[in-house]
């Protein structure tokens, strides 16, 4: 994954590969890890391409990338999850496989 931006771009992630990896974790781990690393990675980028911390909680601090899997759902957010400064959209988890494969 790459971020792009004010006539630059920055690369963000490759972490979709973890999902594909039999590590001996779950797969619901796996793919935990590598939305948390995707976010993670996308939220570095972004910082740099903004030279400034983001996303902003209301306090001024950065918040953090969270992700979980709940029934057939990806969720994925910046915060706390039940008042995210920045939510996704869910993504089915079949989504999720079929574009790490």
């Amino acid at each position: 994954m790459d971020v792009f931006g004010r006539g630059t771009d920055r690369h963000a992630s490759a972490a979709a590969d973890i999902i594909a990896d039999d590590d001996g974790r779950s797969l619901e781990e796996r793919i935990d890890t590598a939305a948390w690393a995707i976010l993670n990675g996308a939220q570095d980028a972004v910082m740099e391409i903004l030279a400034e911390q983001w996303p902003l909680a209301p306090n001024g601090s950065v918040v953090d990338p969270q992700a979980r899997i709940e029934d057939d759902r990806l969720l994925m957010w910046f915060g706390e999850e039940k008042a995210p400064v920045v939510a996704l959209p869910p993504l089915k988890v079949r989504d999720v496989l079929e574009s790490a494969t």
